[in-house]
């Protein structure tokens, strides 16, 4: 009852616990992390952690959630810096390589959590809730662009597809060391089908410049 009492008078502690927690879970394994681990580096009880997270599935969910959110904050406050629809299309690739920490992180916590949907049923509506959003957002650049005159009409939600499923597939190669796969590779790759399918006029060879720009 005190924990409970406690973790109500501190509304901001369910967030430090998920801030604490996702990364654990990503470096670690979720299969590998303890809910006296997530304590531990909250420097707090195993009660108060039960209290938000009644079990690990919910801790893995609420990670997952949490991982989503602040990624597409930072990719809404970078988009609305950017105008121009191809632009935007390549900070959002750019946005998306497993280059630093942060975003290697994100990527093992989806990768968890793709597992984890495979053998949980009730977790599937939650994931694709989530990757909805990811085609959405691809959807919603692809219409930007053809308004804009810069993009060809094709179907957006056939590139959107296709976009997020090559994305998908070479981040999981770079997260488990494929070698055949870089950073760098995978961002040519995406740039390729990018000007592939939907006919731009600049080159793959321009996205460093305009992505850096767009999400400075």
């Amino acid at each position: 009852m005190n924990e409970a009492i406690e973790a109500r008078g501190k509304p901001d502690r369910r967030n430090a616990i998920l801030e604490a927690a996702w990364p654990l879970i990503a470096e670690r394994g979720y299969h590998h992390v303890r809910v006296q681990d997530i304590a531990a580096i909250c420097g707090t009880s195993t009660g108060t952690i039960h209290y938000y997270f009644p079990g690990k599935d919910d801790v893995l969910r609420e990670a997952l959630r949490f991982c989503v959110d602040q990624a597409f904050i930072r990719q809404g406050a970078a988009m609305r810096q950017i105008d121009n629809a191809r632009k935007r299309l390549l900070a959002l690739i750019e946005m998306q390589l497993p280059a630093g920490v942060q975003v290697r992180n994100e990527w093992s916590i989806w990768l968890q959590f793709w597992t984890e949907t495979c053998l949980n049923p009730e977790l599937r509506s939650l994931h694709n809730d989530f990757y909805e959003r990811w085609l959405d957002a691809v959807e919603r650049t692809v219409r930007r662009g053809q308004r804009q005159g810069i993009f060809r009409e094709t179907d957006p939600v056939v590139f959107a597809r296709l976009l997020t499923s090559a994305t998908d597939g070479a981040a999981i190669k770079i997260l488990t060391g494929a070698p055949n796969m870089s950073v760098d590779s995978m961002r040519q790759m995406l740039v390729n089908i990018i000007d592939t399918h939907l006919g731009l006029q600049q080159t793959g060879s321009a996205l460093a410049e305009p992505a850096a720009s767009g999400t400075a």
